[in-house]
């Protein structure tokens, strides 16, 4: 895995569970920050060809 993708999961997981923490504390304004960070991170690893879908799948709907 190149620095790039490995630095890209690293963010992804990062804001999930930011997100998470978010939600649990009911932080409205940080869960829109941090879906907002996701989807950005999402859309850079679509550019780039990067397949998240293999670890984020079961993130995602708990998210």
């Amino acid at each position: 895995m190149t620095e790039f993708m490995t630095t890209l999961h690293l963010r992804i997981h990062d804001a999930v569970t930011a997100l998470k923490s978010a939600r649990e504390r009911g932080d409205e304004d940080l869960c829109l920050v941090q879906a907002g960070e996701i989807e950005d991170l999402v859309e850079i690893a679509a550019r780039h060809g990067v397949d998240i879908d293999c670890g984020y799948g079961a993130l995602a709907h708990a998210a």
